[in-house]
């Protein structure tokens, strides 16, 4: 793009200087020497003391327009639009011959309608509908105010408090990620990604190589559209999920027919069901692919399993478990959390994680807002096939509402062909602490009629500068035949559940926990446990906690103490060494791992002893350009026995093959959004590099296609750098970054490089030979008059820089009025990189 500087700016102006190439792109030419070529310090000095402050585009401007544009004719340009510092994109207009400065409605209403409030936004693009075009001054007379700022050749953008919409600040202090003009995406886009493992069992039941186990998950995105599949090999071919997804964000809606992903809330649950949806979800809120949340306390898996414990940050225990559905209760250590993750990791390397605790999800909406999610269809249980599609209508839903700063209220239900679950919630954000309530009523043939009732309150008090309190108790009843609306029985162990926890920081380096939790039993004991957690920080290196714990199962008393001391050794390596008194053991573990992005890996090595049995385990992932691979070694060895129950090996590969808009690509697996990297053929074959940082990359060009970007996430703005080191000398990349912001599995094709890369450097002289010093210009393609020209500057010396060139006829326009002097020249057709030219004489063709 060209700036306006050029052509308003006269010849004799000292205040362009040289040592800025292309304002208008943020240009990344290779041939860094360039700018040292043309530039003095004497230069810098001039361009530094002359400062011209912003002037509004309508008024007195227009006459000096006028004045300067004495050509006679509209000149197409283009420049940065800034508000407040930020550069909100480029934007195109005309400088017209009657001195007036013209812009394209619609672009200009794209870059500037998220810093407007709401109705002023809409008033102005209700005066601008219907109109391709309007001037400055006729925004003026609108209440937008466009002033042109010489010194820094942009379009600033002036609002009042008045104008701007109401904004939120994070308390976190992390600043927002500043994006101007962002890539769109590619109009057709998909891919198939496969996680396959193989293991191979030295010792235990079946031993010997086993049947390998694939993933596959794929998308298609068609514009706003996104069929999504997801199936494994094993044996057989299952299909587990195929969905058609549209996401409308001008509401904030997602619509999806096919296999469905409930969401639920309080006590109702959410059976699986194939059907169609609408969700209303702020925040990230679906399910992991491999574990389908259904109700507060239980999960479903689909896949063999490997299930990692944590227990306030701590691993507690690892079990294997089958396909099916799990009860949260059955866990070790579960009963009194008050912070537990389960991470999941199926045979492929998959991971997802399930968070849960006795306290239910208590988020305010600011007033007016809602969330909902509506899902109908038909029941579709998991079985060892897979989905197993009945007839039996379903539904599951949940509404949520801010009904004030302080108060959100809603509602949620499940029904299913024998009976259904409704419910309701409530959180107040009360002077003394925060206030929830969920209350559910069921019914269910067979099972009867059921109620539930959770209360909980939590506060915290101090701040992070003094000693941080915070206090969590919740309370909880649940009739003996309250059950979900898919239970053929109802499982209520416990009538009344009651719990609290405190903890809060001692000093800087220590802090302390304490919590209970009582359980009145139904034709079981009752239950309690007690526990007091200790934590120190000794120095920045290492971190020692310490946790003495009681629980009473009625027939089976426990007490005991953990403690354990972690150790960073180095930048990217911790050891942790581990005692636990009422498993009668303990757990040495060791992990570490190397740079990022290509050639990278991570490894942990784990030996314990726990319950008379000793294991060790081991496990490796390393990531190459195109795939991602794993091994992972575990041999379990019986004391009581004195033999190894217990030992295979397991092999990992991950990979993904992406599409965007007819370029393909071998890439490491994608879940979600990605964008192909592909070099234009004017590089030569030269390798791009993503992300480059040093020695380190995260991504490179080659014979199985462009560099792929694979961990986009939807929703969440990304700039992404690429180089070219090997491109040809003065090669013109332009920008170096693409700013993205992918909708849902989207997919992008950046290219790289393009016919237009060529650099050219001379000097512009006077008819008497004299160099044209400190003068702007215009440099057209003679054979493309529409296409804009590119700006350039020459020195005090007369030499100047065009970036952004191809092989062809060029007309380089330098000067004002009766001072304008013209030249031509040729880039001859196969040059490449930079391209040096003898002097230009007026009306001279090189």
């Amino acid at each position: 793009m060209i700036s306006l500087a050029s052509v308003l700016l006269p010849a004799s102006s000292s205040i362009i200087g040289l040592h800025v190439l292309d304002l208008s792109a943020n240009s990344h030419v290779t041939d860094r020497f360039i700018a040292e070529e043309i530039q003095s310090p004497a230069e810098e000095q001039s361009a530094s003391s002359n400062v011209v402050r912003g002037t509004d585009l309508s008024g007195s401007l227009a006459d000096e327009l006028k004045a300067i544009n004495t050509t006679g004719r509209n000149i197409p340009l283009g420049g940065p639009l800034i508000d407040n510092g930020f550069v909100l994109g480029q934007i195109d207009y005309l400088l017209r011959a009657d001195g007036e400065i013209e812009f394209e409605s619609e672009q200009l209403l794209g870059l500037i309608i998220s810093r407007l409030r709401p109705d002023f936004a809409s008033r102005l693009a209700q005066n601008l509908a219907n109109r391709p075009t309007v001037s400055a001054s006729e925004l003026r007379a609108l209440g937008l105010l466009l002033s042109y700022n010489p010194q820094t050749f942009a379009i600033e953008l002036t609002l009042s408090v008045e104008q701007r919409p109401r904004q939120q600040i994070s308390v976190s202090g992390a600043p927002p990620l500043a994006i101007s003009e962002i890539t769109p995406p590619a109009g057709v886009s998909g891919y198939v990604t496969i996680l396959g493992n193989l293991d191979y069992v030295h010792k235990g039941f079946d031993p010997g190589f086993q049947n390998p186990n694939v993933l596959i998950d794929s998308a298609v995105r068609f514009n706003n559209f996104v069929l999504e599949n997801e199936a494994t090999l094993q044996d057989a071919f299952t299909r587990e999920n195929t969905r058609l997804v549209y996401d409308e964000l001008s509401r904030s809606m997602r619509f999806a027919g096919g296999d469905l992903r409930p969401v639920s809330r309080g006590f109702s649950g959410a059976a699986p069901i194939a059907g169609i949806s609408a969700e209303r979800i702020y925040a990230d809120l679906d399910p992991q692919r491999n574990i389908q949340p259904r109700g507060q306390r239980s999960f479903t898996i689909t896949q063999s399993s490997t299930v990692e414990t944590f227990v306030n940050g701590v691993s507690v225990q690892q079990t294997r478990l089958q396909p099916g559905t799990y009860d949260i209760g059955d866990f070790p250590f579960a009963q009194g959390a008050n912070d537990v993750r389960l991470v999941v990791r199926t045979d492929s390397g998959r991971e997802s994680v399930v968070s849960f605790s006795i306290a239910f999800d208590r988020n305010l909406l600011a007033k007016g807002l809602s969330e909902f999610g509506v899902y109908a269809g038909v029941a579709t249980p998991f079985s060892g096939r897979g989905r197993d599609y009945t007839s039996s209508p379903a539904a599951s839903g949940f509404y949520r509402r801010g009904i004030s700063e302080t108060v959100t209220a809603g509602g949620n239900f499940q029904v299913g062909e024998r009976g259904g679950v409704a419910g309701a919630e409530v959180v107040w954000a009360s002077p003394i602490g925060t206030l929830g309530f969920d209350l559910a009523a069921s019914r269910v043939d067979s099972v009867g009629t059921g109620y539930a009732l959770n209360l909980g309150f939590e506060r915290e008090f101090g701040t992070a500068n003094t000693r941080r309190r915070s206090l969590i108790a919740t309370y909880q009843f649940v009739s003996e035949n309250f059950a979900t609306a898919d239970a053929r029985t109802a499982v209520n162990l416990y009538s009344h559940e009651i719990g609290g926890t405190f903890s809060m920081g001692i000093a800087r380096d220590h802090y302390v926990s304490a919590d209970g939790f009582y359980s009145v039993g139904r034709a079981r004991p009752d239950q309690y446990t007690a526990r007091t957690t200790y934590g120190w920080r000794v120095n920045a290196r290492m971190l020692f906690t310490a946790e003495a714990s009681y629980q009473d199962r009625g027939s089976n008393r426990e007490y005991g103490v953990r403690a354990a001391l972690t150790l960073r050794l180095g930048a990217r390596s911790t050891a942790t060494a581990e005692l636990d008194t009422r498993r009668e053991g303990g757990r040495l573990s060791y992990q570490t791992s190397s740079g990022r992005g290509v050639g990278s890996f991570n490894a942990q090595t784990t030996v314990e002893y726990f319950d008379e049995q000793l294991a060790a385990n081991g496990n490796i992932t390393a990531l190459l350009n195109r795939a991602e691979v794993g091994a992972a070694h575990s041999t379990s060895y019986s004391t009581d026995s004195r033999s190894i129950v217990d030992q295979r090996t397991s092999l990992r590969l991950g990979t993904s093959i992406a599409f965007a808009d007819g370029e393909m690509a071998l890439s490491r697996p994608i879940f979600d959004s990605f964008a192909i990297f592909a070099p234009h053929r004017t590089l030569d074959d030269a390798p791009v590099y993503l992300q480059p940082n040093d020695d380190e990359y995260t991504a490179r060009s080659g014979m199985f296609g462009g560099a792929v970007a694979t961990d986009l996430s939807a929703y969440a703005p990304q700039l992404l750098t690429y180089d070219v080191p090997d491109a040809p000398l003065g090669y013109d990349l332009g920008a170096g970054l693409a700013a993205i912001l992918p909708p849902y599995r989207s997919g992008y094709i950046v290219n790289v490089g393009s016919d237009y890369s060529i650099t050219f450097t001379g000097a512009l002289l006077k008819s008497n030979g004299e160099p044209l010093s400190l003068t702007a210009a215009l440099v057209y393609e003679v054979d493309a008059p529409n296409r804009p020209p590119v700006q350039a500057f020459t020195n005090r010396f007369g030499k100047f820089v065009a970036a952004g060139l191809r092989p062809g006829r060029w007309r380089a326009e330098a000067g004002f009025g009766d001072k304008l002097q013209t030249y031509t020249f040729e880039i001859p057709a196969g040059a490449e990189g930079l391209v040096r030219s003898e002097p230009l004489q007026p009306g001279d063709e090189q």
